[in-house]
Parts: structure tokens; C-alpha cells; sequence
């Protein structure tokens, strides 16, 4: 189960859900919050948002997309969110962070 549920928010960390995982995989939704929970130690947000700012500190260390396109592309439509989230995770803002990275080139 935990192995199929990666797999979902790999394909669908942009606008997966909880609900249409448990739908499609054919498992009661609290049994598999809990399962991922339980096995994990996160959420499954928080396990799809450590996906979604994984994909964007990439998509900032190799595109040249807009933080704004970025924002969206991994699932974001709240802009100053993601700035939040991401700035609490990486310890600088996006577009410090691809400075930051530039400079090591």
C-alpha cells in the first residue's frame, strides 16, 4: 500500500488528493491516512509537500521559469504560500535560493 501511495504522489503531487488515492487504489481513507501516517511518520500532506518543494528547488536549479511558474507548476496557486513553505524548508526565498546556486556554478 505505502509503495502505491508514493507512487501517486510522484505522478500526482501537482493536484493529487488523499480522497482520489484511497478511491483509486481501492482503500478506505482513514485506514490509509493512518497507514501513511503510521508508516512514514508525516501526513500525506506533508509528504506531498515535501514532494512538491523538492520538484521546485529543482525546477529553480535548472529552468529558467519564473517563481510564479514554478509556484504552479508543482501545485501551488498561492504564491506568498509557497514562498512561506518553501522559505521554511530551504532556509532561503526561491529566488535567493537560485542565486545562491548560480553562484556555486
Amino acid at each position: 500500500a505505502i509503495m502505491e501511495i508514493f507512487r501517486y504522489i510522484e505522478d500526482n503531487y501537482k493536484d493529487g488528493s488523499l480522497n482520489e488515492a484511497a478511491c483509486l487504489l481501492h482503500y478506505d481513507f482513514y485506514w490509509l491516512s493512518h497507514e501513511i501516517k503510521n508508516r512514514t511518520g508525516e501526513t500525506y500532506t506533508e509528504h506531498l509537500q515535501k514532494k512538491r518543494l523538492s520538484q521546485a528547488s529543482f525546477l529553480l536549479r535548472n529552468t529558467t521559469l519564473s517563481v510564479e511558474e514554478i509556484a504552479l507548476a508543482v501545485g501551488y496557486e498561492n504564491k506568498s504560500y509557497f514562498h512561506r513553505l518553501f522559505t521554511e524548508k530551504y532556509k532561503y526565498t526561491p529566488k535567493k535560493y537560485r542565486d545562491s546556486y548560480k553562484s556555486k556554478l
